[in-house]
Order: C-alpha cells, then structure tokens, then sequence
C-alpha cells in the first residue's frame, strides 16, 4: 500500500511543474556532506495530486524513515529551486479513530 504525505504551499504549483521541480532534484547529484540524500540510490519515485495549495505525494512504502523527513527536505529543496519565494508546510499527520 503506498505511503502518502500531504504538503500545504503557499501558493498553487501544477502536478506538472512539481514533477520537473522533483525530477531536477532526485537527478542532481547531492555535493557536500550533510543533509542531502543520495538521490541516485534513495529518493524514490514520486506521484503528485495537487488539490489547490495542498499536494499529496505518493511514494512506495518501506523507509527506514517513518517521519520522511529526508524526503521532506528534498522536496522542499527542489521547490525552492525553482520558486523560492514558496513556502512549504507539513501538517501533522491525523489518525482515524478506531
């Protein structure tokens, strides 16, 4: 079952321009040490349903990362790459009641 996060921008993005915003970004090479993941070897596709200023990415399930915060500061570096001005929030996650 794939993992979702829901990411709230500032201003709407188009599923197509955060495809190209996150394919420049899993295809740079990471440079320096630090936060940066190996993009070649760990950042996983991504599918986007955009929803106004909200985004949903989808990605297969199974990281070592169960708060994707690697993932996170990828995404939003690869937005700031093209629109810094956008700012990127991530809302908790709610759980169903059960």
């Amino acid at each position: 079952m794939p993992d979702t996060l829901t990411a709230r921008l500032s201003e709407p993005i188009s599923r197509p321009e955060l495809s190209k915003m996150w394919e420049s970004e899993r295809s740079s090479s990471p440079t320096g040490v630090g936060d940066a993941i190996a993009m070649r070897v760990t950042a996983p596709e991504l599918d986007f349903v955009t929803e106004g200023d909200r985004v949903h990415l989808s990605f297969p399930s199974g990281s070592r990362d169960p708060e994707h915060s690697k993932l996170k500061v990828a995404f939003e570096r690869a937005v700031h790459r093209y629109r810094p001005e956008v700012r990127v929030e991530w809302p908790p996650k709610t759980r169903k009641a059960g």
